[in-house]
């Protein structure tokens, strides 16, 4: 089975998926524009985006994960794959009406709009705003990156998703059921047609849910046997 998988904002490649990686010897987990040796640059995310949906056309389907769930859902209006799946996807654009995720744009909006901040102090301000959480300033070259390409892909909720594209698309959501952001995000992709699973006991990480990757195969298959 030859699946594509985009990852999110932390690890990267196949190191983002280590159960998927072993699961599917086949597929591809190509590191996206931005991370790895790149130095990240306005456009990482469009970029990312074609090239997921160059190397998916003749894929059996896509994968993508957290901010890899933007960037998969974007190759799929470009090119659509034979199965999207999408897990816990921050596709906050599509559930921007509903209740848990206006609060989290409310409170993350102004970080993204602050021209004062800095490469040291970005992903500070977007932590506190998230969670509270204070990680201090960024002293490290590796921890300023990850703030300068934070800041510089942007909000989740920017990137323009066509629901009426993701509507024409096979989907199957799975989300861990921890969070009411994500799972008003599956709701709203399941009132365009997609398919849900909750896998809980692991946070947002559902990657590591060890259904997580039966679940991926099962839905591809019975779609290949349509």
């Amino acid at each position: 089975m030859r699946l594509v998988f985009a990852h999110g904002s932390g690890r990267v490649g196949a190191a983002a998926f280590p159960q998927q990686a072993a699961a599917f010897p086949d597929a591809e987990f190509p590191v996206l524009p931005g991370y790895g040796g790149d130095e990240p640059a306005v456009g990482d995310v469009a970029s990312a985006a074609q090239a997921l949906a160059l190397s998916a056309s003749e894929a059996d389907g896509v994968v993508g994960y957290s901010y890899g769930g933007v960037v998969a859902a974007l190759a799929a209006c470009m090119e659509q794959p034979a199965a999207l799946v999408l897990i816990e996807p921050a596709l906050f654009g599509l559930s921007r009406e509903r209740p848990a995720t206006a609060r989290l744009i409310e409170r993350l909006e102004p970080v993204y709009l602050d021209s004062t901040l800095t490469d040291e102090t970005f992903e500070r301000a977007l932590l506190q705003a998230l969670s509270g959480h204070d990680i201090g300033p960024a002293s490290t070259a590796d921890a300023r990156r990850s703030s300068r390409r934070t800041r510089l892909h942007g909000a989740p909720w920017r990137h323009a998703i066509d629901p009426a594209c993701l509507a024409e698309t096979r989907m199957l959501v799975l989300t861990g059921g921890w969070s009411a952001d994500y799972e008003e995000v599956a709701d709203a992709l399941v009132a365009l047609g997609a398919e849900h699973a909750v896998l809980p006991g692991h946070g947002h990480r559902v990657i590591d849910h060890p259904e997580c990757s039966d679940r991926i195969r099962a839905f591809v298959e019975a779609g290949a046997a349509r």
